[in-house]
């Protein structure tokens, strides 16, 4: 083969080592068991366990890193609010776990209940909201990648340090005060991701001060979109047109500018909600009410819906 060849050759081979680097980087927000064994030796791949450190260390997907969900919101012991660690020691984290600007992300939870699903789902709102481009969420986490006989181990990596810079966007968390200024404009979309007897206001979790949901709100349990229990199945997300069929059964608008603001009890749930809206269904314009009903219910001047589906104040 002459020199014109192999240039042209070698020429080829890297345009198609780019894209598929391109098609890797991002592109999947929700990634398969399968497609993270194909790219498990990618030079900028940092897999992110966000269960306990405990079921960490029994075993773990080759390769992860620990930062269990716990320390990406963690509870307020003075307020008894869960909120979003601050920026900084988010970010501080993260560089310490090997993450940079370029690093592709995966993160997994345990994936056997909507529990576990809930808190992979928010960690990638979380590490998204802070400004890092290529995070994706793996589909089924833990319990889907040793049910098809997957490889762990017990071994705990030592990342180089990463260079990540965090920056948050406020277009994906929502504040009290801004929740509260855009329910008086009136344009904005509540959705609470709780499950429909918290949101209908007969039971309420032990911490929550009320009982019931904040006006206008549309209920889109967390519970509904995934396939947790189904048979033993891991919690796999539902298909694609079987949760654009759920939103729009609920009532969620097909205008995927529409200004939405999801919550639940602590914001864990509507990371799902929010990850399925947004990442899933391109709804653009969607964020997390980070306090939710643990912060909201506790102020006793603003309005909440019980027994009804509509804007009745307590």
């Amino acid at each position: 083969m002459d020199n014109k060849k192999l240039i042209a050759s070698g020429s080829l081979l890297a345009i198609l080592i780019l894209c598929c680097t391109a098609a890797w980087a991002g592109v999947q927000p929700l990634q398969t068991t399968q497609g993270l064994a194909d790219h498990m030796n990618d030079q900028n791949l940092v897999i992110i366990d966000v269960r306990t450190e405990t079921n960490y260390g029994v075993g773990h997907i080759p390769g992860a890193v620990n930062l269990p969900y716990g320390e990406w919101e963690p509870m307020d012991d003075e307020t008894h609010v869960q909120l979003m660690a601050p920026v900084e020691d988010l970010a501080a984290m993260l560089r310490e776990k090997g993450v940079s600007g370029n690093s592709q992300v995966i993160i997994y939870d345990h994936g056997n209940s909507v529990s576990d699903a809930t808190k992979g789902a928010a960690a990638a709102w979380i590490l998204s909201a802070i400004g890092h481009p290529n995070v994706s969420y793996l589909d089924g986490g833990f319990t889907k990648w040793t049910f098809e006989g997957r490889v762990i181990d017990n071994q705990k990596p030592d990342p180089v340090p990463g260079d990540f810079s965090a920056k948050m966007d406020a277009a994906r968390v929502t504040n009290l005060d801004t929740l509260l200024v855009r329910m008086k404009k009136g344009k904005v979309l509540l959705v609470d991701a709780r499950n429909s007897n918290q949101h209908f206001g007969n039971d309420k979790r032990a911490d929550v001060s009320a009982f019931g949901h904040i006006p206008g709100s549309l209920n889109l349990p967390a519970p509904f979109l995934t396939n947790a229990g189904i048979n033993r199945a891991p919690a796999t997300l539902r298909g694609k047109k079987q949760l654009m069929a759920i939103v729009e059964g609920v009532g969620i608008p097909n205008q995927k500018d529409q200004q939405i603001i999801v919550y639940c009890n602590t914001a864990q749930y509507a990371g799902l909600d929010y990850f399925v809206l947004h990442n899933l269904l391109g709804y653009s314009n969607v964020s997390v009410y980070d306090g939710s009903m643990l912060e909201y219910a506790v102020h006793d001047e603003l309005p909440l819906v019980r027994y009804a589906w509509g804007h009745v104040r307590r």
